[in-house]
């Protein structure tokens, strides 16, 4: 009879740690942006002479991608991120994963969140970053200027732009 009781305690015990959990992680999700809602765009900048790469600043969050430049626009919680289409690892282009709110490298499996922070994989760190502004109402990228996260983890951070 106890070794009943003994396994109903084991059993009522597991169910309420798993519930608990489920709603700790809800209660997490529920105060996070809704990462489901970004969108994939694709635009090609107005390249100038001086390396600076000219784009409309995103109206939404969500990520725009140009292939011509090899380079990523992502509007995410108020900020304005551009980093290189290019995983760090071996120099794969990257892809937006819309339902999984991310950045994938389809050739060793390395995830980004949609700010280029690495998650996981062989990728030694996150996306690299270019240095942006806003100027005229448009964003201004400066592909001459690449911020690595190892080497320059200061200027990596403030590799971003507020915006309304």
């Amino acid at each position: 009879m106890s070794e009943c009781l003994s396994a109903d305690s084991s059993r009522r015990s597991f169910l309420r740690d798993g519930l608990l959990a489920v709603a700790a992680l809800t209660a997490v999700a529920g105060s996070a942006a809704p990462l489901h809602a970004l969108t994939r765009r694709y635009a090609t900048g107005l390249l100038g002479a001086d390396g600076a790469i000219t784009y409309d600043v995103p109206d939404t969050d969500g990520a725009t991608i140009d292939k011509s430049n090899r380079l990523i626009l992502v509007r995410y919680k108020g900020m304005v991120h551009a980093f290189s289409l290019e995983c760090p690892h071996k120099g794969t282009m990257v892809e937006w994963q819309p339902d999984k709110s991310r950045f994938y490298c389809p050739k060793h499996k390395s995830t980004f969140q949609p700010e280029g922070t690495r998650i996981q994989g062989k990728s030694p760190r996150s996306l690299d970053r270019f240095a942006v502004k806003v100027e005229g109402g448009k964003v201004v990228v400066d592909t001459n200027v690449v911020l690595d996260q190892e080497e320059n983890p200061t200027g990596w951070t403030a590799a971003g732009v507020k915006v309304a």
